[in-house]
């Protein structure tokens, strides 16, 4: 765990070394997306993303069991983290620690994945047709084809609903990326 707490420290050979040390295949990809995370990300802000992660709840260990899992969550801006937590805590009442096991959220988006996916899931939970812990992850690690077929369109009574309300969700985000026509 030692290393996790060591980025850009000597030579790349040196890196490549404390990745297989954390048990990293150098074959894979989350291995390139790691050295380039312990190569890149100096060592205050590298400190201060770990805190970040702490004040969440994660133990260091637990931002090592992340790391290992999805190296690019050490990329992720403080701000994109806090911004993800918030959400996932505050606004769904859900427990940090349920991103430990799935720390791609912190490099999807917010608006255009997350929110809508987690507004379908939500009306699914109060309508009673899925259970609030049931593999609370999984809808948003689907393809869009497969959470439409598996969360929307699969409840017949309920499809033009969810996927209206999807859509309004997607629209939102797309609306706040397009610049506005100069006068």
């Amino acid at each position: 765990m030692a290393a996790l707490m060591r980025p850009r420290q000597g030579s790349v050979a040196q890196i490549v070394e404390e990745l297989k040390e954390l048990g990293f295949d150098s074959s894979t990809s989350p291995f390139s997306v790691a050295l380039l995370a312990k190569g890149s990300v100096s060592e205050t802000s590298w400190a201060e993303k770990i805190d970040t992660f702490k004040r969440w709840g994660w133990s260091e260990q637990q931002v090592l069991q992340a790391f290992k899992k999805q190296p690019y969550c050490m990329l992720t801006s403080i701000d994109k983290i806090n911004a993800v937590m918030s959400f996932w805590v505050d606004q769904l009442g859900l427990n940090s620690l349920d991103l430990v096991k799935a720390p791609s959220f912190f490099q999807w988006s917010l608006e255009k994945r997350i929110i809508p996916r987690a507004s379908v899931v939500q009306f699914l939970v109060s309508k009673g047709l899925r259970e609030k812990g049931a593999g609370i992850t999984t809808p948003f690690t689907l393809s869009e084809k497969l959470f439409l077929e598996r969360f929307v369109k699969c409840f017949k009574e309920d499809s033009s609903h969810l996927l209206k309300m999807y859509q309004e969700k997607m629209n939102l985000a797309n609306s706040r990326e397009k610049p506005s026509p100069s006068a």
